[in-house]
């Protein structure tokens, strides 16, 4: 016995395309039809890193200090030199220091700020032991700006930990497995259904039917993608004013 079962990105369209009735069982689509769905499906995948934590695909990262500098690019390396070379992160979820001088490491919570928070710092670029960071997402990368701006012996000692959200993998050859848990393969089909469904001309009843089985398996597998652990909350005491108000 084996719980592994799973299916390529053209299964994953020939399947699709069953469900649109565009294809009888024991049929393969032609070239044309497999270029075409591949687009559909790399778009609806792109969509979906938007949609839930995707917990998959929350990660680890290591990014390294550099004496005087504050800002720090994360990504691939397109359009020129990063200083971290990886998928970029959609989101920052966490971060933190990990003083590497000692044994055991000794790891330091930093604080996330806002756009607007990190703009109304008063000297971005005073050194020494950073505490707080501020992350923003371009089209091609990450830019993550840290508070203090590292000082040598900052740079030496320490490590920034980011916990991260990347983005699923792009689906570029037949037999690429999608970057998705075994329990999305059915929602991947229907959705996929979906997205074809008028390029097709599926009637409209069918058109509904599919389109409601899509959501309905979607809906479940993005309320099912959570944590399993509580969440607290409490209040953000730098949104207070002198006199203890909230401003």
């Amino acid at each position: 016995m084996s719980s592994t079962f799973t299916i390529t990105r053209d299964q994953v369209i020939q399947l699709a395309l069953r469900k649109l009735g565009v294809l009888d069982l024991g049929e393969t689509p032609d070239t044309v039809s497999i270029t075409n769905a591949s687009f559909s499906l790399n778009l609806f995948i792109k969509q979906m890193a938007t949609q839930g934590l995707k917990l998959w695909k929350i990660n680890n990262i290591v990014l390294p200090l550099v004496t005087n500098q504050t800002k720090y690019t994360i990504g691939p390396p397109i359009d020129g030199p990063v200083d971290l070379d990886t998928d970029k992160p959609l989101k920052v979820i966490q971060a933190w220091l990990r003083n590497t001088s000692v044994t055991p490491n000794i790891d330091i919570p930093l604080m996330a700020l806002s756009q607007q928070e990190y703009n109304t710092l008063g000297s971005k670029f005073s050194t020494g032991v950073a505490n707080s960071y501020y992350y923003q997402v371009r089209n091609k990368i990450g830019e993550l700006y840290v508070y203090l701006t590292p000082d040598s012996g900052t740079a030496e000692d320490y490590e920034v930990y980011l916990t991260v959200q990347q983005p699923m993998d792009d689906l570029n050859k037949a037999q690429e497995i999608p970057d998705f848990p075994n329990e999305w393969m059915n929602t991947l089909v229907w959705n996929l259904a979906d997205q074809l469904a008028i390029e097709y001309s599926v009637p409209a009843n069918h058109r509904q039917e599919i389109a409601q089985r899509a959501k309905m398996y979607r809906d479940e597998l993005t309320d099912w993608d959570v944590e399993v652990t509580s969440t607290y909350f409490q209040p953000n005491m730098r949104m207070l004013n002198t006199y203890g108000n909230v401003s």
